[in-house]
């Protein structure tokens, strides 16, 4: 029978050299499994941080777009504001101009009624409320009818909304 390389024949050293160089070989072998993880545990840390770059790309991608939209947004507020308070403005412009309206046409009526109608107690004279169009409440200018203490009746040569009669 033949003896393994590294083996003599009949000492008990034999086995011990046999035994030192299996665990030689076994140290270098767990060497090279620890290097091999340690390579394995690099490339999985190096390609997290390219994922990880890619993803904070993608973040600071989305936050220019998102200051981008706020100053936008903030533009368009803006905008906003000014167009309702200049519709305001003017709202609060019209409104005293139909006061004043309002306040012109009672001047001119009260001025071209007859001193006969306080007379004759067909005008009241307390003031009376003025109606959101400024008219009379007694009066319907849609009909052309004047209510009086006698009772409603119709202006002559007048008929329905203001046609004249045939």
């Amino acid at each position: 029978m033949a003896t393994p390389l590294g083996w003599s024949q009949g000492g008990s050293g034999s086995v011990c050299l046999a035994f030192d160089q299996l665990r030689d070989v076994i140290e270098s072998q767990e060497e090279l499994i620890h290097q091999l993880r340690n390579v394995e545990e690099k490339a999985a840390h190096a390609k997290t941080k390219v994922l990880l770059a890619k993803e904070e790309e993608k973040l600071q991608f989305a936050l220019g777009e998102v200051e981008v939209l706020s100053k936008q947004l903030e533009k368009e507020k803006l905008a906003f504001e000014k167009a309702l308070s200049s519709v305001k403005s003017r709202a609060l412009q019209e409104s005293s101009k139909k006061d004043q309206l309002i306040t012109k046409c009672n001047g001119r009526r009260e001025a071209r009624t007859p001193s006969h109608a306080y007379i004759h107690g067909l005008l009241p004279t307390s003031p009376v409320p003025v109606s959101r169009a400024g008219f009379h409440p007694n009066f319907c200018p849609r009909l052309r009818i004047q209510a009086s203490p006698a009772g409603p009746h119709l202006r002559k040569g007048l008929q329905g909304p203001g046609r004249p009669r045939k």
